[in-house]
């Protein structure tokens, strides 16, 4: 069923309105009408009552039963109304329409107890008597002021709404004549604003429907021509956002299509959405299948359905690599990176992956640290008789001896920094090998000034200042050995890099998350383009300097590797003459 139409509600909301207004009024009326009414009612039973009372406690005092009975009859043919006489305990000895020894005994009635309490209390209640609702009202009959009775008299409630029907009846006539009255001034007075509402629900049905739009005119009351001109200046304002709106989508439509990397979204339910022609490549999917699917439905996967699973729980951007199988069932290696998508309001709404096929890359490490490996474990026998050999010349004599002396000693420092070079690389590719490395959660302090200890000679040499700040509570999860060794790498970097005389900050702080060490130096800097390459092996910001200064260019190599088995990172802040930070964080 169609619902009424918007030009509708105002006149009928109008007319509701004044409805309710005329009920209430009337409904105050007759109840005000009412009230008046038998307020009247009481104070002429009250007058009645007051008027007999005299006369009736003379009687009473004579105890004649016969002339109480003719009091009772006679004042209630002259009053037309009931009229009762009872002792103190309720015992009626006269009534004008009853015989009193065939009545109950009245002591609990509200107006009898009120009257032996020298109060007027009338009150309505259902007299089995005269089989009717009645209005009582009671005075007491005293003689030297000692009670000695009741005078009771009472009306039928059903003469006073006798008396009432008229003005009831007059007043719902009155407010039924208002109504139909409001209900013509109503419909005329909102004929406008209904012609007015009818054109702006048809332009907002085209505007819906995505048809032409003509313009609103204005129309009706001052507020209603307003709100037509806001609209229309509305509808040209979204016409051209929804157009640029549309342009952008297929710019962003055209650009995933093109990515070779894949790209898919999910719900906030872990369902599909949206796929690029990559993503369908490199996860195997048909699209027409996989849609509305949940992820392990669709790719049956354990860790990618966990991948986006801590997407979608943590509300940050997620990092990470997974296994799956090709279309000929050989496991290929996935990078992911999961961005959450979220609502006005900061609701988790779904999320955005991109996949990138690292399979070639990873297997390229792969034989570059088995190269590593087996090419040091070759060097590492001969190179030690090297340096061996020449120890032994060192000691001895030969024919020219300052010369030879000098020859033999650059040999032994080369032969040095090739066993250094090696010893760098067993140690990196033991360090890529290693999984689940021993952790304990130890205070940072001592493992500080350990590494401080082992580089205080170089500082010494370059008259430069180590300072240390970290408070005793400091604690952190770390295998001492390989920390103090990370550590002092960035030291003695640190050291080698900073002028004669400067100085050397290492500081501690530990926040809810993590625990980080931060190395300050006053040295050159490092350069914006290099900082992120900084960490490679054997890469050298200034390939001659760092050669005079010695080092195999691999210490900070061996600083992120052994940080990471931490489950931690390694950051650097520079500038070019301000000197370098470099920050271990690690995880609480």
């Amino acid at each position: 069923m169609r619902p009424q139409t918007l030009m509708r509600h105002p006149f009928f909301a109008l007319l509701i309105l004044f409805g309710l207004i005329l009920a209430g009024l009337a409904g105050y009326a007759i109840d005000r009408g009412s009230k008046f009414a038998t307020a009247e009612a009481e104070q002429e039973l009250i007058a009645r009552a007051q008027i007999a009372r005299e006369q009736a406690s003379a009687l009473l005092q004579r105890n004649d039963p016969d002339e109480l009975q003719a009091f009772c009859t006679r004042i209630a043919a002259a009053t037309n109304s009931r009229v009762t006489i009872l002792l103190p305990n309720g015992r009626v000895v006269a009534d004008s329409h009853e015989e009193p020894t065939r009545m109950d005994n009245h002591a609990d009635r509200p107006e009898i107890a009120a009257a032996l309490q020298n109060r007027l209390a009338p009150t309505r209640h259902y007299s089995y008597t005269l089989q009717a609702e009645m209005l009582y009202v009671a005075v007491p009959l005293t003689s030297n002021n000692r009670v000695i009775g009741v005078l009771r008299t009472a009306l039928p409630t059903s003469g006073l709404e006798r008396r009432l029907l008229p003005l009831h009846r007059g007043i719902v006539l009155t407010a039924g004549l208002l109504f139909i009255l409001a209900a013509i001034s109503a419909w005329l007075l909102s004929r406008p604003l209904r012609q007015a509402l009818v054109a702006m629900r048809q332009w907002s049905d085209d505007l819906a429907a995505g048809k032409p739009l003509s313009k609103l005119t204005p129309a009706g009351p001052a507020k209603v021509a307003d709100l037509a001109l806001a609209l229309d200046h509305l509808a040209s304002k979204l016409s051209g956002q929804i157009n640029q709106v549309s342009q952008q989508r297929n710019e962003l439509e055209a650009l995933f299509a093109s990515m070779v990397e894949g790209v898919v979204s999910v719900d906030a339910e872990e369902r599909f959405q949206s796929f690029n022609p990559a993503a369908l490549a490199l996860l195997c999917l048909d699209p027409h299948k996989a849609k509305g699917k949940s992820t392990l439905e669709a790719v049956r996967n354990l860790e990618l359905q966990r991948f986006i699973r801590a997407t979608l729980g943590s509300g940050t951007i997620q990092e990470g690599e997974i296994a799956l199988p090709d279309a000929t069932g050989a496991n290929r290696a996935f990078y992911l990176r999961g961005v959450p998508l979220k609502t006005a309001d900061d609701q988790i709404a779904g999320a955005l992956v991109v996949i990138s096929d690292v399979t070639n890359l990873r297997r390229l490490e792969t034989v570059r640290r088995d190269f590593v490996a087996n090419v040091s474990h070759e060097l590492k026998t001969p190179i030690t008789s090297i340096i061996g050999f020449i120890e032994t010349l060192l000691d001895g004599a030969i024919d020219e001896p300052e010369s030879a002396r000098r020859f033999l000693t650059i040999i032994h420092q080369q032969a040095k920094r090739l066993h250094a070079i090696i010893e760098d690389l067993l140690a990196l590719s033991r360090l890529e090998q290693e999984t689940g490395l021993a952790l304990s959660r130890e205070p940072l302090r001592p493992r500080l000034a350990a590494a401080i200890a082992n580089c205080q000679p170089a500082a010494t040499a370059k008259a430069i200042a180590i300072q240390q700040e970290c408070a005793e509570d400091v604690m952190a999860r770390l295998n001492p050995a390989l920390f103090e060794q990370a550590l002092a790498n960035l030291i003695d970097n640190a050291i080698k890099y900073s002028p004669t005389g400067s100085r050397v900050l290492i500081s501690a702080t530990a926040t809810e998350n993590e625990v980080a060490v931060a190395v300050n130096d006053q040295g050159v800097g490092i350069a914006p383009r290099d900082q992120s390459r900084i960490f490679e092996r054997f890469f050298r910001v200034d390939k001659a300097r760092s050669s005079t200064m010695g080092g195999t260019g691999l210490g900070l190599s061996i600083v992120k590797h052994i940080i990471q088995a931490h489950d931690g990172r390694v950051t650097l802040e520079s500038a070019l003459g301000q000197g370098s930070t470099f920050t271990i964080h690690l995880p609480q």
